[in-house]
């Protein structure tokens, strides 16, 4: 299955968000390392590692297994019509989101100031609040923003939820052409994802 990498730049392990591109296609061998820890169930379900369990949203979306240096741990890539090909959907699962609060909506604080921050691209913050994630306290922001060099914007949302005692997040960034439209369906996509994750062990942290 092809897989085009988008380059979400995590830079040095931070969760901050640059700029999407197509990387490519990857060859078979690099695309069946990267789905050897995901296993489908028969209801349809996807455990991945071991460790967690989620409904993964339908074709054409592509599962993309992170890494050490990606940043995330799991996500899905769209690539969506448009005439740019950075018109793009991308939405993850992230263990260790930029920041040190213990406190969700502290913790967006601390990430908002890295999002973004390698790039040209100017971020406002349309929504924020408090719902429960992972069934305890999170929160959640919605943003916009565009870059004026390459007259792209983008729409992020990012929920900020508790697994024991550290916080997690879920992410999702879709890229537009300047006069371009959103397709919302991506982010209730993104939300059921979101819903549906669930931790079949305790944690590496959780066991110490």
């Amino acid at each position: 299955m092809k897989i085009l990498v988008i380059v979400s730049c995590f830079v040095a392990a931070v969760f901050s968000i640059c700029v999407s591109v197509e990387a490519g296609a990857e060859t078979a061998d690099n695309h069946a390392h990267k789905t050897s820890q995901a296993r489908q169930n028969p209801d349809g379900t996807i455990e991945f590692g071991g460790e967690f369990k989620f409904q993964p949203p339908p074709p054409p979306w592509e599962f993309i297994q992170g890494g050490d240096a990606g940043g995330f741990a799991f996500g899905f890539y769209r690539k969506d019509p448009g005439t740019s090909r950075l018109e793009s959907t991308f939405f993850a699962y992230d263990e260790e989101p930029y920041g040190y609060s213990r406190n969700p909506e502290e913790r967006a604080g601390e990430f908002l100031k890295r999002f973004f921050w390698a790039s040209h691209v100017k971020v406002a913050v349309i929504e924020r609040k408090k719902m429960p994630v992972l069934g305890g306290e999170g929160f959640v922001v919605v943003m916009e923003g565009k870059d004026p060099v390459k007259k792209t914007k983008v729409r992020s949302k990012v929920i900020f939820g508790k697994r024991g005692e550290r916080v997690v997040a879920f992410y999702i960034n879709q890229w537009r052409t300047d006069d371009g439209t959103y397709d919302l369906s991506a982010f209730d996509a993104f939300d059921r994802f979101a819903n549906s994750l669930r931790f079949l062990r305790k944690s590496f942290y959780e066991a110490l």
